[in-house]
């Protein structure tokens, strides 16, 4: 689910001394048509609806007026990123639009190795989007689920097996091993794919409940079948909340610490299944419970009673086990000892993935293309970009 890449690689090093950083040790440029994803699947109307189109690339509605993506995004949207977040199936007819108040890539960011693991930015909207249900930021100690191995969900906009783009599909795939500070994923067909930038990579906790954790950033071989790598949300939550001013994190603080709020509770079930129309916001369909993956969930009050006795209902012994009164359908999805959101829950590595626990990468895997759109206008400063940019490939 990739679209073609944006340029061809002109090395254009001119002007300005300029000394252009490589993407990685080597470079290979993708093919004009690349190689089909295989495996995924046309998602139904109303699945994973928190997953939008950001022209030509993907995002992800972390909260109803938060959007992130990834910043090699902005470049292709003018510079200043997307002026619409689209909601829906396909970019023959979206659902609806929202307009974006502003956009903001991390700081200093560019397309070298020097700021890998950083590729992320987001919008703020002009409207809050209230009847969307959110899939909550994987946090805290639920970063431990990322282990190799590990099923998970990747969705996006970009080319299909059939050469198609801008209809959104999934493809269930896992996870291979820590790259530094990014996390590589997919692989043998099962992959993100050019128009897939800035695009969700979904996981499913043990409570049942699911998280995103993921922002496409890029390939490391020249076609759409091999693994991708993508940026770890959860390191940038604190920067996020600190630009907007919004907590986009329910259960936890910006850390990674467990401190529920009353929001804590009512994430999907079933975000991949289309439970209504987007007239009704595409929801709720299942929900939980008050979370509790990573302690006590919030101690919400039931109802008081006509005779005015109003007990909690939850287990207040500071065991986190309410007997099932917590709504939730399991258990939870790992222990609370990994507080403070570093999430390095990853060991393992796939074929091609990291070295090792240390994250180092190989340096015949790090081949990097770019995954955003072709016909977007480049501001008048972004010619600067275009020897490394070229050498990108879009990502779902």
């Amino acid at each position: 689910m990739r679209r073609p890449a944006l340029y061809s690689a002109t090395t254009l090093y001119v002007s300005l001394g300029i000394a252009t950083a490589a993407h990685a040790t080597s470079v290979t440029v993708p093919p004009t048509d690349p190689q089909p994803i295989f495996g995924g699947s046309e998602v139904e109307e109303c699945g994973w609806p928190t997953t939008v189109s950001m022209d030509g690339c993907t995002g992800t509605l972390v909260h109803p007026e938060v959007v992130v993506f990834a910043a090699h995004c902005m470049f292709f949207a003018g510079g200043g990123g997307p002026a619409f977040v689209s909601f829906g199936e396909s970019d023959s007819g979206f659902a609806r639009e929202v307009a974006t108040s502003d956009c903001t890539m991390w700081p200093g960011w560019v397309p070298d190795e020097s700021t890998f693991g950083f590729d992320v930015a987001f919008c703020t909207l002009s409207e809050p989007v209230l009847d969307v249900p959110i899939v909550p930021i994987l946090m805290g100690c639920e970063t431990e689920i990322l282990q190799a191995g590990q099923d998970i969900t990747l969705v996006g906009y970009g080319v299909t097996e059939t050469g198609a783009f801008g209809t959104k599909h999934e493809v269930d795939t896992q996870v291979n091993g820590m790259e530094g500070l990014e996390i590589n994923v997919g692989g043998g067909g099962t992959s993100s794919c050019n128009g897939d930038s800035g695009g969700p990579a979904y996981v499913q906790l043990e409570d049942g409940t699911w998280r995103v954790f993921g922002i496409t950033s890029r390939g490391i071989t020249g076609d759409c079948n091999g693994q991708s790598i993508y940026g770890l949300i959860h390191s940038h939550t604190e920067w996020i909340e600190d630009e907007t001013g919004i907590d986009i994190t329910p259960c936890h603080d910006a850390d990674g610490t467990w401190n529920p709020t009353d929001a804590c509770t009512e994430f999907p079930l079933d975000p991949g299944i289309g439970n209504a129309g987007w007239e009704e916001g595409c929801g709720p369909g299942r929900l939980s419970g008050p979370s509790a993956t990573c302690g006590d969930p919030f101690p919400f009050e039931e109802e008081t009673s006509s005779t005015g006795a109003g007990e909690t209902g939850l287990d207040e012994s500071g065991t986190g086990d309410s007997g099932g009164d917590t709504g939730l359908p399991g258990g939870t999805a790992g222990s609370a000892t990994d507080a403070d959101g570093s999430g390095g829950g990853v060991t393992g590595t796939g074929t091609g993935a990291g070295t090792g626990d240390d994250g180092s990468q190989d340096s015949d895997d790090q081949v990097i293309t770019c995954t955003c759109r072709s016909d977007a206008p480049a501001p008048g400063w972004a010619w600067l970009l275009i020897p490394i940019v070229g050498v990108m490939r879009r990502r779902r």
